[in-house]
Parts: C-alpha cells; structure tokens; sequence
C-alpha cells in the first residue's frame, strides 16, 4: 500500500469513529498523524507547557492561560515514502463531536457595515488596526473532509495544513500561511505576516504595495518584535518585509528570529497570541471591538496549533483558511486587517479571496 492511501484510510478511521486526533503537514515534512487512544481532550496551564513534548497543541482564538489544550500522541505515524502500520487506530476509542449548529453566512451588507464603524473608531484614534472576520456557509460536509486535506497538502506546499478532531472543538480543516512560532534547541522565529492583496495585482516589491497593506504589516511587525524582546545580550535578526504569494492572495511577511535567551518557550507563546494579524493594536482595544462588532464565535478560528516539542523543534502556525464541519455543511472564516485607510468593499474582497483556498479546491471535486 502507498503511504497516500494509508494515510487516505487512517483518515477515513478518524473521522469515521470520531476519535481525537491532529493530522498535519508541516511545509517541508511528511504528513504526520497523531491521534489518541481514549477521546478526552486535556488541558495544562501554559507555564507547565515546558514539561510537555510530543503533543499537539490546539489553542482556541480566546485561550484560557491556565487551560491550554492539547492532544496526545499515544499513535504516532509518518507518512513519508513508506507507509506506517495503521492497524493501530483500530485500537483507539472515540465519542460524538459537537455539532457546529447551523447558522447564515455574513451577508455583505452587514460586514460592510461592521467594517465602517470599525474605520470610523480607527480614524478618531482609539486604535491603530482591528481584525474583523466574517463567517460563510460552504455546501460539502464531513464527508469531503479527508479528500479536501488530502487535496490541500497537494495544493499548498508552504502552508502548514491540518486536519483536527476534538470532542469539544468539531472538526477542523485548515491551510495557514502563518507561522505563529517555531523553536528548534534555543532558536525561535516568528512570522510578522499581514498586508494581502490577490495574488495576480501584487507587486514583487514590498514598497510598491499601498499605504494601507504596509502600515498593517508594519503594525504586526512592531508587536512580534516587542513580544520577543528578551534580555539586553539576546538580539532580534529581522529579516523583511518580503512579498509571498499563497493560493489566490498575496501577502507581506517579515521572519523575527532571536534566542530564548533563559526564557521559557511558553512565555514567548502567551506573549505573542493572539498578535495583531488575527486580532489588532492595541490588543484589548481591538479584542474588545471585536467582542462588540461579530456576531459569531471564533472557536479556533484566530487561535493557533501545531506540535510542540520544546526539548526538539516546535512549529506552532496561526489557524487560518479554515473551516468547521457542521453535517452537511461547513462553516468558513475569513478576515481582514482594517486600518484608518480601509475601505469596506475592499475588505469584502479580501475575505472571499481568503476563502477561496477551499472553495475552489472543494469545486474542482464537483
């Protein structure tokens, strides 16, 4: 058997016995899949995170500090050029998953007006930059999901690709450009990445991007690189802002790389979620403008996940192009950074852009 159809099969067991389980696929690696032998998620409080290697860690957009959840590699298996034994998730136990609920997608009209009243907060000066998010409804259910993951490794090289179950989550399918947090030994780096236009208007030049998709990026960039400020011996290495094309859009990107420099891994974790691409500047009056403008909860939508081995190498990536599966159906996210120089149907764009990377994925298996 191919290690492609062993992972196809290993999946279909997943999703089909409802088991608790992260398949993933870290840009430049094989496909792994960690799943657990009995279904219950657990959590730790995020400064004992330095004791856990070996998981993976599914941090929701509004992360409980204390309550960090994770998911356990009781069965581990790599799909490289040779296919693992799979037989072992027969012996791995699962229970029902939450449904998502059904509910309408945003309509244009009312993100639109979300999106200028969030302008007009940010042109009298309360804040700098606020993310909003809209929710869209998408005709494939559960069914598609192992056929879509499969189909987005394919698709995505670069994106960190993930397919994630839990009792309290759902399921989950995500393709994030995102780079939330890699660590190897002492060694971590960060992306700063915001500012998106479609991929076939953006310049190869940062400088000749807009006013607006540079001050966005320049705003995450500012934050990362404060959040990773570490003791006065231990210095930034800033690399960007560069130009990276990901599916149908574009965006700017700066890496920050530094040494942990005596701290722990999990501070630097806590200090950056969630950064300004996901959430705004500063960070409790955007959280607090979102909590008053959205009308649907985040859930993992924003958050971050991603195996995390401090004693080896960490890849933590923001979960964004991602879905929920709700029978049927699945509910889509997608956001846009707004700055004093948003305009609304602009960002309405943005965000169907954004959810392109699946939907046109999901039309070409009609």
């Amino acid at each position: 058997m191919s290690a492609r159809k062993a992972l196809g099969e290993a999946l279909q067991r997943c999703v089909s016995a409802g088991l608790t389980f992260a398949a993933f696929r870290v840009p430049g690696c094989a496909p792994e899949l960690w799943a657990q032998r009995t279904p219950e998620l657990e959590t730790l409080d995020g400064s004992l995170l330095w004791e856990l290697n070996g998981a993976f860690l599914v941090g929701p957009y509004h992360l409980d500090p204390e309550r960090v959840p994770f998911i356990r590699s009781d069965v581990e298996l790599s799909f490289g050029e040779l296919a693992p034994d799979i037989e072992e998730l027969w012996s791995c136990t699962g229970t029902g998953r939450p449904g998502a609920g059904s509910r309408p997608p945003t309509t244009e009209a009312a993100f639109l007006a979300t999106v200028g009243t969030a302008v007009q907060r940010l042109r009298q000066g309360e804040l700098e930059k606020v993310v909003l998010s809209r929710v869209l409804t998408a005709p494939f259910g559960e069914h598609r999901a192992v056929d879509l993951f499969l189909r987005g490794i394919d698709a995505h090289p670069q994106a960190m690709v993930a397919l994630v179950a839990t009792p309290v989550h759902g399921l989950w399918l995500g393709a994030s450009p995102e780079r939330l947090l890699a660590q190897e030994d002492d060694r971590v780096e960060v992306d700063a990445l915001a500012g998106t236009m479609a991929a076939s208007e953006a310049p190869d030049d940062p400088a000749a991007w807009g006013a607006k998709e540079r001050h966005e990026q320049d705003v995450v960039a500012r934050a990362v690189c404060a959040a990773l400020d570490g003791p006065p011996e231990v210095e930034l290495a800033i690399t960007g802002p560069e130009v990276i094309r990901r599916g149908p859009v574009a965006h700017l990107r700066t890496r920050v790389a530094t040494e942990l420099g005596g701290r722990a891994l999990s501070d630097v974790l806590l200090a950056l979620h969630p950064t300004p691409a996901v959430c705004g500047w500063p960070r409790t009056t955007a959280a607090a403008l979102i909590e008053e403008l959205e009308d649907h909860e985040r859930a993992l939508y924003a958050g971050f996940w991603g195996p995390w081995n401090p004693d080896g190498r960490t890849d933590l990536y923001v979960n964004l192009r991602c879905m929920r599966f709700a029978g049927d159906h699945a509910l889509l996210y997608a956001g846009a950074g707004l700055t004093a120089g948003s305009v609304p149907e602009r960002e309405w764009d943005e965000t169907a852009n954004k959810a392109g990377t699946w939907l046109r994925l999901a039309a070409e298996q009609e």
